[in-house]
C-alpha cells in the first residue's frame, strides 16, 4: 500500500500524456485521410444542413416553440393586423407561446400605427398564410418560415468565412461545430415563432457580420460589391427596425468606409461612401421620425435604476441634478416590483424630481462619472448574455407543460451562458483584448496595396461598437429596469466576438 502512495501523481499524469498523443495521431490520421476532400464551403453545408434540421425540430414539429408575448409587441402586431383570438390578457401574456391568432379585429381593437421594417415581414408572412389557407386565422409559423429561408444562407456565409483560413480538416470541422452550437441555439431559434424584433436582429447582424468577414481575401469585383449590398440592404432593416437600433446606422457606415481601402479603384470608393451615406440618411430619418421606444417610466427609472443605483453617495448625486436629498429614498426603486416603491404615471414624482433633469441630463452625468457608467455596462452585460426572456415560455398552452417553461432541447449554448459564461466588463476587456492581439497583424491606418488582412479587425471592433452603443442607450433612457427586454444585440455581439477569437485562437495555436 505504501509502495501505490509512493508514486504519486506521475502514472496518471504518464496516462494523460499517452492519451493525449494518442488523440493527436488519431487526428492525424484523419487529417491525411481528408485532405484535399473538404473545403470552407462543403463544412459550411454540412452545418447548414444540420442546422435546418434541428430548426425544423423546434419551430415546425410539435412541440412547437416559440416566444411568449409579453405586450411589447401589441403596437406592431395591431399595425399588422394581427390579433389575440382569446381577449384574456392572463392567457395572453407572458406563460405561454401562442402559435395563432385572428386577422379581424373586435370592436375594442384600436388600429396600430406602429411603422418599421419588420412590418414587410409580417405583411409577407400574411399574405403566405392566406395563399395557402384564405381564411382570417394566422398562424405565426408562416412568420418563422420566412425567418427560416433567410437564417440558412446567413450561417452558411458565417461558418464559410470563419473556416476561410483553416489549415486541416480536424480545425475547420470544430470550428464549424463550434458555430452551429452557439448560433442554432433554441435561445435564438425560437425567437423566430415569434413578433419580437430579436429575430430579425440576429440575421440582420449575421448578414452585415458575414458580408463583411467575406471582404478577407482577394476575388472579383461583382462579388465585393454583392457583399457590399448586402451589408447595405441588411444594415437598412437592423436600422428601420425600432429607434433604439438607429444609431447603428453610424456605427455601420464607418465601418464601410473603411472598406474603401480594400480595392485602389476611384468607383469602389464612391460606391462604398455612397452605402454610407445611405446608412447615415436612414439613421437621421429613423431618429427623427420614428416615436422613442422609452416611455415616462423609463425616464424614471434611468435616475432611480440607473444613476441613483451606480452612485455611491445618492445624497450628493441628487444635488448635482439639483434634486431634493430626500429623494434618495428612491435609489433602486422600479415601478415593475411586485410591491412597487412608486408606480408608474404617479405625478406626485414630477414635481420637484423628473421635472429637474432630461436624458441628456444623465447622459453628461455619466461622461463625468465614468467608473458609474462601467458599473451599469458590467450590469448590462449580465443582463445581456441571458440569451431568453426570463418571463416568457416556450411552450403552448395545449403542451401542458408549466407556466412559463424553457425548453431544453438544444440549449447547450444558451445554458452554458446563463450557468457558468463569466457575466462581468471584465469578460468583456478581457475579450477586447484578445480580439486586438489575434487580429491586429499588419494593421495600419495609411493606405497600403493589401488592407484584407485588417477586415476581421474592423469587424470586430464594429460588433464592440455595437455591443458599446445599445448598452449605453438603454442605461441613459431606463437603467436596469429594462435591459432583460433591450439588450439581446448585446449578448450576440459577444457570441460572435467569442466565436472568432476561439477559432483565431484554434488557427494559431494548432491544438487540432
Amino acid at each position: 500500500m505504501n509502495n501505490r502512495e509512493d508514486k504519486g501523481p506521475v502514472p496518471y499524469i504518464n496516462f494523460f500524456i499517452k492519451l493525449l498523443q494518442g488523440v493527436r495521431k488519431k487526428i492525424g490520421k484523419i487529417n491525411s485521410i481528408m485532405e484535399g476532400k473538404y473545403s470552407p464551403g462543403l463544412l459550411a453545408s454540412v452545418v447548414t444542413v444540420i442546422a435546418a434540421l434541428i430548426t425544423i425540430l423546434i419551430l415546425f414539429l410539435p412541440n412547437y416553440l416559440g416566444v411568449a408575448n409579453d405586450g411589447s409587441t401589441d403596437g406592431i402586431m395591431k399595425s399588422a393586423g394581427f390579433y389575440y383570438i382569446d381577449k384574456d390578457s392572463d392567457t395572453n401574456y407572458g406563460d405561454y407561446f401562442i402559435k395563432t391568432y385572428t386577422e379581424v379585429a373586435s370592436g375594442e381593437e384600436v388600429q396600430g400605427n406602429v411603422w418599421n421594417s419588420q412590418l414587410f415581414f409580417f405583411r409577407a408572412a400574411k399574405a403566405l398564410d392566406q395563399l395557402f389557407t384564405r381564411d382570417s386565422i394566422f398562424d405565426i409559423r408562416f412568420l418563422a418560415l420566412i425567418y427560416f429561408l433567410l437564417y440558412l444562407p446567413a450561417l452558411y456565409l458565417i461558418i464559410r468565412q470563419s473556416c476561410e483560413r483553416v489549415k486541416s480538416f480536424s480545425e475547420g470541422a470544430l470550428i464549424a461545430g463550434v458555430g452551429l452550437i452557439i448560433f442554432s441555439d433554441v435561445g435564438y431559434m425560437t425567437y423566430f415563432n415569434s413578433f419580437y424584433p430579436e429575430a430579425i436582429w440576429f440575421l440582420a447582424i449575421l448578414y452585415c457580420v458575414g458580408g463583411y468577414m467575406s471582404f478577407q481575401k482577394k476575388r472579383s469585383g461583382y462579388k465585393d460589391l454583392s457583399a457590399l449590398v448586402l451589408i447595405v440592404i441588411s444594415g437598412s432593416v437592423l436600422v428601420s427596425s425600432r429607434q433604439q437600433c438607429a444609431v447603428m446606422g453610424f456605427i455601420l457606415a464607418i465601418s464601410i468606409i473603411r472598406l474603401v481601402t480594400v480595392r485602389r479603384s476611384f468607383i469602389w470608393g464612391g460606391v462604398c461612401i455612397a452605402g454610407a451615406f445611405l446608412l447615415s440618411m436612414l439613421s437621421f430619418v429613423c431618429i427623427l421620425g420614428y416615436p422613442s421606444d422609452f416611455s415616462e417610466t423609463s425616464k424614471l427609472h434611468a435616475m432611480t435604476r440607473g444613476v441613483l443605483f451606480s452612485s455611491a453617495d445618492p445624497v450628493k448625486t441628487l444635488t448635482e441634478f439639483n434634486i431634493d436629498p430626500s429623494y434618495e429614498l428612491l435609489a433602486d426603486a422600479s415601478a415593475y416590483d411586485y410591491l412597487p416603491f412608486v408606480r408608474s404615471g404617479d405625478r406626485s414624482l414630477y414635481h420637484g424630481f423628473m421635472d429637474q433633469y432630461t436624458i441628456p441630463d444623465i447622459g453628461i452625468y455619466y461622461l463625468r462619472h465614468p467608473d458609474s457608467l462601467i458599473g451599469m455596462i458590467d450590469v448590462s452585460i449580465k443582463q445581456g448574455m441571458d440569451m431568453r426572456r426570463s418571463n416568457c415560455g416556450n411552450y403552448e398552452k395545449e403542451a401542458g407543460f408549466p407556466k412559463k417553461a424553457k425548453s431544453l432541447f438544444w440549449s447547450l449554448w444558451s445554458s452554458f451562458k446563463e450557468l457558468s459564461a463569466p457575466k462581468t466588463v471584465g469578460y468583456l476587456i478581457l475579450l477586447t483584448v484578445a480580439v486586438i492581439i489575434l487580429f491586429y497583424k499588419g494593421y495600419s491606418l495609411r493606405r497600403v496595396e493589401d488592407r484584407r488582412n485588417t477586415v476581421f479587425l474592423d469587424m470586430l471592433i464594429m460588433v464592440l461598437a455595437f455591443l458599446l452603443s445599445q448598452s449605453i442607450l438603454v442605461i441613459v433612457n431606463s437603467g436596469d429596469a429594462e435591459m432583460a427586454q433591450r439588450l439581446f444585440l448585446v449578448g450576440l455581439s459577444i457570441d460572435i466576438m467569442t466565436y472568432c477569437v476561439f477559432g483565431e485562437l484554434l488557427h494559431k495555436l494548432r491544438i487540432v
